[in-house]
């Protein structure tokens, strides 16, 4: 499982360039070095067999440099460092699509309702061709982006093929909101649920409005959804930590080379909301300010943790403007610590064991007394472990999907292909669609079809089932398709089925009671249940 450095920004703010003048010996070999890159760079655009690009050898010839110092620290040229404040500031100019490659072809995913795209009609699954007579074939995702997004009102022409035909459409850019919060709803009539997908300005903003809106229906329980959440700027994590932890509690602390970098940040004496027992999911995609907020939410014993070992990012990065603002530099400049003094960064002397880590499972069932020199205690006197990542309070790593499902979904892209040729005979699909027998015959009928062989698919119906639902109501509805995701969702389920745990961990957080002698030891039993009952060759 990769993930892009760019993902991994925990930024302490977007830092004005003031720099410390190095010592007279460094400087000396800074300017030496620099003379001997620009020496290499002449000669090489001289010399080469093949004409030289010497604004990509000078970025590369940067990554180098700062691939000598961690895994997250990166450069972004002008147009990645505009498009990293756009998504951090909460809106955009564009047009309101999301768009990816789909076989391998930039393609519409789903348009933004209420957008310029939607209300000129432009649908999932539309190919786009031409950006203001840009040839999109072989075009970079971001080069799409920042084609596609500008200033407010300005025109953009697009051209998009759908089936035979061909569209040219000339859009007018508008506002485009960029949430954070992914989707909020009620999974039953007591349990609330949101879904923070990063940590932009307006993250905590977000979450407060949409856990305000879930106790108007009656919340007397929170799931937290923070998997595949790859982290943001750390003020919005501290600031979405304060709404679980007040009180002036410890959220997180910063230990740097430089004195600036050692601080302690602590929450707010005060929340808007109501507590209420919590349960946090997370995954190996929930990282960096999310990791700040798990850690928090352990430590102090407020809610449980459910799912797998996060990624394991204990680097804080600090954006510097650089090239007179027009560029960046994300410079990590501190560790940080959980309250109990963790630090859950992994290590990075192997770059491919770390961007392909290893299950956690086993340490999760190994004995505390095995592991004395990683044990750290709660504000309750938990017992928890300083490993790579934050360690869940219930370890359930379900299988993956069977090999047939996903050579379905990613090799032959069955699910996105199918719901995009049902388009026009689902267009009265609501948000409780399900997926009939007929519907499942007739994407076997489609596969064959398309020449596509996938197997006996008979023991996988249902799964199947959720699968082309889930794509049809998503290329209607976001919204739609996530609420149906999480009602088949098993790490969704298992903290419904969790409530009275997380009901009694919030009494020891709110001093009213203490922690049972055998809280910890039931928790890895259920965890322990719920695993054995896969299949011991599936992968977890």
């Amino acid at each position: 499982m990769g993930i892009a450095k760019l993902s991994f920004i925990a930024a302490l703010a977007l830092t004005t360039t003031t720099f410390l003048q190095p010592q007279a010996a460094d400087k000396s070999a800074v300017y030496d070095s620099l003379d001997t890159m620009a020496e290499i760079l002449t000669v090489a655009s001289a010399k080469s067999a093949v004409k030289v690009d010497s604004q990509a050898m000078v970025e590369s010839a940067i990554e180098g440099l700062l691939n000598q110092l961690d895994p997250h620290s990166s450069y972004y040229n002008a147009k990645r460092y505009q498009t990293l404040r756009e998504d951090q500031a909460g809106s955009f100019y564009g047009i309101g699509i999301i768009v990816g490659y789909q076989n391998n072809e930039l393609t519409v995913i789903s348009p933004v309702d209420g957008t310029p795209a939607a209300r000129a009609g432009v649908r999932a699954g539309d190919v786009i061709r031409k950006i203001d007579n840009q040839e999109t074939a072989n075009l970079d995702l971001y080069d799409a982006i920042r084609l596609l997004r500008g200033k407010e009102g300005t025109p953009v022409d697009v051209t998009i093929s759908r089936a035979a035909d061909s569209l040219d459409l000339t859009l007018y850019r508008a506002e485009i909101p960029s949430t954070n919060v992914r989707t909020h709803f009620m999974l039953n009539r007591e349990t609330g649920y949101v879904a923070l997908k990063d940590f932009g300005e307006t993250a905590a903003e977000e979450m407060t409005q949409a856990i305000l809106d879930l106790e108007t229906k009656g919340m007397k329980l929170l799931v937290l959804d923070l998997r595949g959440n790859p982290g943001g700027l750390l003020p919005q994590a501290i600031a979405v930590s304060s709404l679980f932890v007040p009180g002036d509690k410890l959220v997180v602390s910063t230990e740097g080379r430089l004195s600036n970098s050692n601080q302690k940040f602590f929450s707010e004496k005060s929340s808007p909301i109501t507590q209420v027992p919590l349960v946090v999911l997370i995954d190996r995609g929930s990282a960096s300010a999310s990791e700040i907020v798990a850690g928090a939410i352990q430590d102090h014993d407020r809610g449980l943790i459910l799912g797998v070992n996060s990624w394991g990012k204990g680097l804080v990065q600090s954006v510097f403007p650089v090239a007179e603002g027009e560029k960046g530099l994300a410079l990590t400049t501190a560790r940080y610590y959980t309250p109990s003094g963790r630090n859950i960064q992994g290590d990075y002397q192997s770059l491919d064991a770390y961007y392909n880590p290893e299950s956690s499972e086993k340490i999760y069932f190994t004995p505390l007394s095995q592991l004395s020199n990683k044990v750290f205690k709660t504000m309750h006197g938990r017992s928890v472990l300083e490993v790579r990542g934050i360690t869940p309070d219930v370890y359930l790593g379900f299988s993956e999907s069977p090999q047939e499902i996903e050579a379905l979904e990613t090799k032959h892209n069955a699910f996105f292909n199918f719901a995009i040729s049902k388009q026009d005979a689902m267009k009265s699909v609501s948000d409780a669609f399900e997926a009939d027998d007929a519907l499942l015959d007739a994407f076997t009928t489609y596969l064959e079809g398309e020449g596509i062989e996938a197997g006996d698919l008979t023991a996988h119906r249902e799964l199947l089932r959720q699968k082309i639902t889930h794509q049809i109501l998503y290329i209607r509805n976001n919204a739609w398709a996530w609420r149906y995701l999480m009602k088949h969702d098993r790490h969704t389920l298992a903290a419904l089925e969790l409530a009275p745990q997380a009901a009694e961990l919030f009494q020891v957080y709110l001093g009213k009671s203490n922690l049972a002698s055998d809280y910890t030891n039931n928790l890895r039993n259920y965890a322990k249940l719920k695993l054995a009952k896969q299949a011991p060759s599936q992968p977890r």
